[in-house]
C-alpha cells in the first residue's frame, strides 16, 4: 500500500500567491496526498479562492486568526498521513518533491529527509541555497518547510503560539528526535524572499527579539526529553547563529534610532552572558573566509556599543551587495 503524505499549508491573506502554491502541490508526481489548507481567518479573498479547487485530496479547515503557529498546529492535529511536509502559502514546491523524498526514504530508511531550496524574488531571480551536513541540531535549518518528516517525529510536539519565529522554538527539537536524518542536495522548495508584508521582511519592530523565548523553548523541550546536557554545545551554537549573528546583523541594524539599537544590543549581550557565560569562546563562524572575519568584527563592534563603526564595517557593504544581487 502506498504511504499517505500529508501536506500542511497555513493560509492567511495571500490571495496573490496561494494559487501558485496549491497548484504546485496538486501537480506532484506522487499523488497519494492529503492536502490540508488551514485558513487562518483570511480577510483578503483567500478564503473564497480556496473553495475554487475541487480535488478530493484537499481538506479546507477554517479557523479564527491565531497566527501561523496555530494554523500549523491545527494541521498537525488533523493530519492522518504516514509522512508530512509543510509549505508556506506564499511559496511553492518542485513537482517531484514528494516522490524524491519517498525514494530517499526507501533507499536509506530515513525518518527525516532534509532537502534544500531556491530563494526567489519578485523579479524571478533565483539563488540556490547550499546546506551543510543537515544532521545536527544547528545546521538542518530552523524552518519547517525544507524537511520531509515521518509523522511520529511530531508526536506531542507543537509550535508555541503568540510569538514570532515559532519555527525556531520547536523545529530543532524535531530534528534532534530523528534517528536517521538524511540530507539531499536537491533544491525542492522555492522560498519567496521579498514579499513586503512577510514576517521575515518586517525589520523595524523589536518583535524580532522573540528569538529569545523561542530559543529558551528549545532548551525546555530538550530538558523534557532528557537530552539537553549532551546537546548543550549545539544549543549554544543555535543561540550564536540566531540571536547573535542573525538578530544583530539582519534585524537590529535596521532599527531607526541609535538609542533603540543600543538597547536591543544590550539585551542580546545580557542574554548571552546569562545563558552561556563563555559564549565568546564558542568558535562559531558565520560564513567562510573574509566574510566570516567581517561578520565577527561587526559583531565585536556592535555588541560593544560602537554602532556607527559597526555600520561602516557591515551595514553599508551588506546593503550595497543586496542591491546588486537582488537578495
Amino acid at each position: 500500500m502506498q504511504p499517505l503524505v500529508s501536506v500542511i499549508v497555513p493560509v492567511y491573506n495571500v490571495k496573490n500567491y496561494v494559487e501558485r502554491c496549491v497548484e504546485s502541490i496538486l501537480q506532484q508526481t506522487y499523488t497519494h496526498l492529503e492536502i490540508i489548507l488551514v485558513d487562518d481567518g483570511s480577510t483578503d479573498g483567500s478564503s473564497e479562492l480556496l473553495k475554487t479547487w475541487h480535488d478530493s485530496r484537499i481538506r479546507i479547515i477554517t479557523q479564527e486568526n491565531g497566527g501561523q503557529a496555530a494554523a500549523r498546529n491545527t494541521g498537525l492535529d488533523e493530519m492522518t498521513g504516514d509522512y508530512l511536509i509543510m509549505v508556506d502559502s506564499d511559496d511553492y514546491i518542485a513537482t517531484n518533491l514528494v516522490e524524491k523524498c519517498l525514494e530517499t526514504v526507501d533507499k536509506t530508511k530515513a525518518d527525516l529527509v532534509i532537502f534544500t531550496s531556491n530563494n526567489i524574488n519578485q523579479d524571478g531571480d533565483m539563488q540556490y541555497i547550499p546546506r551543510n551536513s543537515g544532521y545536527l541540531l544547528t545546521d538542518a535549518g530552523s524552518v519547517p518547510w525544507n524537511k520531509f518528516y515521518t509523522a511520529s517525529l511530531w508526536k506531542n510536539l507543537r509550535f508555541k503560539t503568540g510569538f514570532w519565529y515559532e519555527d525556531l522554538g520547536i523545529v530543532p527539537v524535531v530534528v534532534l528526535r530523528a534517528m536517521n536524518p538524511v540530507k539531499i542536495e536537491d533544491a525542492l522548495y522555492y522560498y519567496v524572499t521579498d514579499r513586503a508584508d512577510s514576517q521575515s521582511n518586517l525589520q523595524k519592530d523589536t518583535k524580532f527579539l522573540d528569538v529569545i523565548p523561542m530559543l529558551e523553548n528549545v532548551k525546555v523541550e530538550l530538558e523534557k526529553l532528557q537530552v539537553y546536557e549532551p546537546h548543550k554545545k549545539e544549543v549554544e551554537t543555535l543561540y550564536m547563529e540566531h540571536l547573535v549573528y542573525r538578530t544583530v546583523l539582519r534585524k537590529i541594524i535596521y532599527l531607526e534610532g541609535i538609542k533603540e539599537r543600543k538597547e536591543a544590543l544590550q539585551i542580546v549581550r545580557k542574554t548571552m552572558n546569562t545563558e552561556f557565560p563563555k559564549w565568546w569562546k564558542n568558535g562559531y563562524r558565520s560564513g567562510s573566509g573574509a566574510t566570516a572575519k567581517l561578520k565577527a568584527l561587526a559583531i565585536h563592534l556592535y555588541l560593544r556599543g560602537f554602532v556607527r563603526l559597526g555600520d561602516l564595517v557591515w551595514k553599508v557593504p551588506f546593503e550595497k551587495r543586496r542591491k546588486q544581487t537582488g537578495f
